[in-house]
């Protein structure tokens, strides 16, 4: 999730197991400790374009760790404050927020090492957005109220509207997977694999990725309680088929593996970018649920593959993207995609 709402998740918990004269300090150490273990994208390097992403929500994230992380958040709370109140006290605090991190990141679609060290895959419900107004106000407001007026029922209030609107993305993310397999079954295909994830900002509309017979087909899928889903059919492209699309790429050389690492980061969901044939995209994300064109990939050199790949994005939004969008999310009818 995005950090605002990582620190309010954490806060809100916080102040819910916290006594009113310690409330405030309840809810600053508990922001504090729920945004921690982002401090993992510090973890980079320019020789490793890569590295970020192998390490972004790891080991910082996982079950396993949040003692050790909660104690470590605590401890310099603690001296930061000279010591001047209860360990205890900070401790818990610190370990109910930083305890929210993985989870909620884990009910996005990045995935996450939830279970490190004991499993290495990573785990995604695919339930929120990164980013989800709708999610994010409710609880700025509630954790504002309870630190202003001191009233532990605003955090606690705060801590049940999270978990009621994420099991009500459970359920909207229910019903899109049953309208992408009823979708699936009338195309008479036969998908291989296939995934749902809600687009930016809301979770009734889904960008829906299958695969069948070597192609992606990539569609928007719409789904709001007492209405029937609707569909908005997007684009095809192939499955990247790596010694065809690039054969002067050999195995063992830099490059190679560099793809290889992002084939399992992108849980093989890789295509070659329809706007740069030399870029090698994760057709799971895209600035529009029917969007082809995927976010983010790895540009390679094959005339030079002693280099590590460039990591890059596709994150322009133009006013007819938005449009499209928009009209999308208020179920408006758009034009079919070529």
């Amino acid at each position: 999730m995005d950090l605002l709402t990582q620190g309010l998740v954490g806060s809100a918990l916080a102040q819910s197991f916290s006594e009113s004269k310690a409330q405030h300090r309840a809810a600053l150490c508990g922001a504090i400790a729920g945004l921690a273990p982002d401090l993992d994208t510090l973890i980079s390097s320019s020789a490793d374009p890569l590295l970020n992403l192998d390490y972004h929500r790891h080991f910082s994230h996982s079950l396993a760790f949040i003692p050790v992380g909660a104690s470590i958040v605590a401890l310099l709370i603690w001296f930061a404050a000279r010591r001047r109140f209860s360990f205890r006290e900070t401790w818990l605090a610190c370990f109910l927020g930083y305890g929210t991190h993985g989870l909620l990141d884990t009910c996005t679609s990045y995935g996450t090492h939830l279970l490190w060290p004991f499993a290495l895959d990573r785990i995604s419900w695919n339930l929120v957005s990164i980013i989800d107004p709708l999610f994010s106000l409710p609880l700025l407001i509630l954790v504002i109220l309870g630190v202003w007026h001191r009233r532990i029922w605003a955090p606690r209030a705060a801590s049940l509207f999270c978990l009621s609107y994420l099991l009500f993305a459970f359920s909207q993310h229910r019903v899109a997977e049953i309208a992408q397999a009823e979708l699936i079954s009338q195309r008479d295909h036969n998908a291989t694999k296939h995934i749902i994830k809600p687009s930016i900002g809301n979770i009734f509309l889904h960008r829906s990725v299958y695969l069948h017979d070597g192609i992606y087909y990539v569609d928007g899928i719409h789904v709001f309680p007492g209405l029937s889903p609707k569909i908005y059919p997007g684009g095809e492209i192939e499955a990247l088929k790596i010694k065809e699309a690039f054969p002067l790429l050999k195995e063992d050389t830099p490059q190679a593996k560099d793809v290889s690492r992002f084939d399992q980061l992108s849980d093989g969901y890789l295509c070659q970018h329809p706007e740069a044939d030399e870029v090698i995209g994760d057709i799971r994300y895209g600035m529009l649920p029917t969007s082809k064109s995927p976010l983010w990939g790895v540009k390679i050199n094959t005339t030079n593959p002693d280099e590590s790949v460039e990591f890059v994005k596709y994150r322009t939004v133009g006013k007819t993207d938005l449009n499209m969008f928009y009209r999308m999310l208020f179920r408006r009818s758009v034009p079919i995609a070529e």
